[in-house]
C-alpha cells in the first residue's frame, strides 16, 4: 500500500474514537436527522462530531420477491444479488475494485429474503465518487454468461460447503420447523436450492432486476461529516431516470401451531452436535411485548451473563458456548432460539441441562436484581453503539426497515428502563412453551 494511500485512510481509523466522545454532546436522533429525496430515494442525512468521513448504510426491499421466486426457481435472487458486484455495463468488478482502494473506500451489497443491504464509507470529498459506482451497480449490472457461470459455481460450492457444516443445518431444520413456507423467515432448503441453481438463465436474472429493483422504497442513511445538499446532488447525478422498486411484504402467514418435534442429522467424522431448540413466537418488532420479551430473553441467553451460560458451560462444563435470542421480528412473525454444541458424549447430559433451564426460566421468571442489571446493560450497550457512524447508520436504517420512526430510537432508552418485571414474566409464559419446542442435533452421534 502506498504512502498516499495509508494517509487517506488515516481518517477512517480516527473516526469511531472521535465520534464516541461527541455523541454525548448531541441531540435526539430525530430532531437531528435531515430528511429529504432524491432520485425517488428517501435520504436520511445526520451529522455526527468526525472530520471527513462518511458512513451510509441502505435498504431497497424486494417485496414479495422471496417468496414468488421461492415458488418458481428460488436460486433466481440470490444469483442476480451476487452479479450485482460481478462488473456494470461500464467498467468490470477488477475496475470497480480499483477504483475504491485507490480512495481508500469500501462499498458492499448485502442480499437477504426481504431487502438488499448497502454498506459504504469513505472519505467525504469522495462520497459522489462512491455513490456513482453504487449507483452503476444496482442499475446497470452486466449480467454476462461468464460471470453468471462463475456465480453457480461459488454458491453450488457454498452450499455445499455449508451441507457439510453442523450448525448450518441444525440451524436451518429447525427455522423449517418453526415458521411457515411463506414466511420470509422460512430458509429455501438447502438440496432445493442445489437443484435450482443451475436452471437459472440470464433470461430469468434480468426480468428479476427489472421487476424487484428500483429506487421507489429504497433509503439511504448517511452518517458522519455530512453536507445534505451536496449528497442530494450527489444521489440525484448517479440515480435520476432510475425507476421502479416495491415495497416491504409484512403480509405474514397464518403461525404454525407450536408442536415438539425431533430431527436427527447424522454426520460423519464431525468433532460435536450442534444443537438448536426453537419456536415460533408470534411477536414483531412492533409489538408491545417485545421488549419485555427481549428483556427476557437476554437475562436467558445473552453472553457470559445469561444463565445458559451460567449453567451449563460455567458451572456444569458441557460446553465452550450456548446462548438464546430472538429470530426473525423485523417484518414478520419471529421466534426464539437456543443454540449450542456439545461433544458427542455429553449431548444428553448437555440437552437435558439446557432444558432445566429453559424450564425455570419459562416457570419462574427472571428476578428483579436480574432485571435491574439487564436493563443498565442494555442501555449502555445501545448507546455506545449510536456513539460512531457505523454504528448510528445502522440504527437508523433499522427503524427504517420495521417501519418505525426515528423518535424509537430516542424513546429507547427509556422504554427499556419502563419495562416491568411483571411485563417480562408475563410475556415469557404467554410467547414460550418449553414442551412445544423443535429441537434439531446435526453430527457424528455417540455409537
Amino acid at each position: 500500500m502506498s504512502n498516499a494511500k495509508r494517509i487517506r485512510l488515516i481518517p477512517l481509523a480516527l473516526a469511531a474514537l472521535s465520534s464516541l466522545a461527541a455523541f454525548a454532546a448531541q441531540a435526539g436522533v430525530a430532531d437531528t436527522a435531515v430528511h429529504a429525496k432524491a432520485a425517488g430515494i428517501d435520504l436520511i442525512v445526520y451529522p455526527m462530531g468526525v472530520k471527513d468521513v462518511v458512513t451510509f448504510t441502505g435498504s431497497m426491499p424486494l417485496g414479495d420477491a422471496f417468496l414468488v421466486a421461492k415458488a418458481d426457481d428460488p436460486a433466481v435472487p440470490t444469483l442476480t444479488a451476487m452479479l450485482l458486484e460481478a462488473g456494470t455495463t461500464r467498467r468490470d468488478k477488477f475496475a470497480i475494485s480499483d477504483t475504491l482502494d485507490g480512495i481508500g473506500a469500501q462499498l458492499s451489497l448485502s442480499p437477504s429474503a426481504a431487502r438488499i443491504g448497502i454498506y459504504g464509507k469513505s472519505l467525504k470529498q469522495d462520497l459522489p465518487i462512491v455513490l456513482d459506482l453504487l449507483a452503476e451497480q444496482l442499475r446497470e449490472p452486466a449480467f454476462t454468461a461468464e460471470e453468471l457461470s462463475k456465480a453457480k459455481v461459488q454458491l453450488e460450492a457454498a452450499l455445499r460447503q455449508a451441507s457439510d457444516n453442523p450448525g448450518t443445518m441444525a440451524r436451518e431444520t429447525m427455522m423449517l420447523g418453526i415458521f411457515p413456507a411463506g414466511s420470509v423467515n422460512a430458509p429455501v432448503p438447502r438440496e432445493a436450492m442445489l437443484k435450482a441453481v443451475p436452471q437459472v438463465t440470464l433470461e430469468q436474472i434480468r426480468a428479476f432486476h427489472a421487476t424487484y429493483y428500483g429506487p421507489a422504497h429504497m433509503t439511504l442513511v448517511f452518517a458522519g461529516d455530512v453536507d445534505a445538499k451536496a449528497i442530494e446532488t450527489a444521489v440525484a447525478h448517479g440515480f435520476n431516470g432510475w425507476s421502479g422498486g416495491v415495497d416491504y411484504l409484512r403480509t405474514a402467514p397464518a403461525r404454525l401451531p407450536a408442536k415438539a418435534a425431533e430431527h436427527n442429522i447424522a454426520m460423519k467424522d464431525k468433532s460435536s452436535v450442534s444443537v438448536f431448540l426453537g419456536q415460533s413466537t408470534g411477536l414483531r418488532y412492533t409489538d408491545a411485548d417485545y421488549l419485555p420479551m427481549t428483556v427476557g430473553v437476554d437475562v436467558l441467553g445473552s453472553g457470559f451473563t445469561g444463565r445458559l451460560m451460567a449453567a451449563v458451560r460455567a458451572k456444569e462444563g458441557l460446553t465452550y458456548g450456548i446462548g438464546g435470542n430472538l429470530l426473525g421480528s423485523d417484518y414478520m412473525d419471529g421466534g426464539l432460539g437456543i443454540n449450542t454444541t456439545f461433544a458427542p458424549e455429553l449431548m444428553d447430559k448437555g440437552i437435558a441441562s439446557t432444558r432445566r433451564e429453559l424450564q425455570r426460566w419459562w416457570k419462574d421468571g427472571i428476578t428483579a436484581e436480574e432485571l435491574d442489571a439487564r436493563k443498565q446493560a442494555m442501555v449502555g450497550s445501545y448507546q455506545v453503539g449510536l456513539g460512531n457512524t457505523d454504528g448510528m447508520s445502522t440504527a437508523i436504517i433499522g427503524t427504517v426497515e420495521r417501519g418505525v420512526g426515528l423518535a424509537w430510537l430516542d424513546n429507547y432508552p427509556q422504554a427499556i428502563q419502563s419495562v416491568t418485571l411483571e411485563q417480562v414474566n408475563g410475556a415469557i409464559r404467554r410467547y414460550v412453551d418449553p414442551q412445544k419446542m423443535v429441537l434439531v442435533k446435526a453430527g457424528t452421534f455417540k455409537k
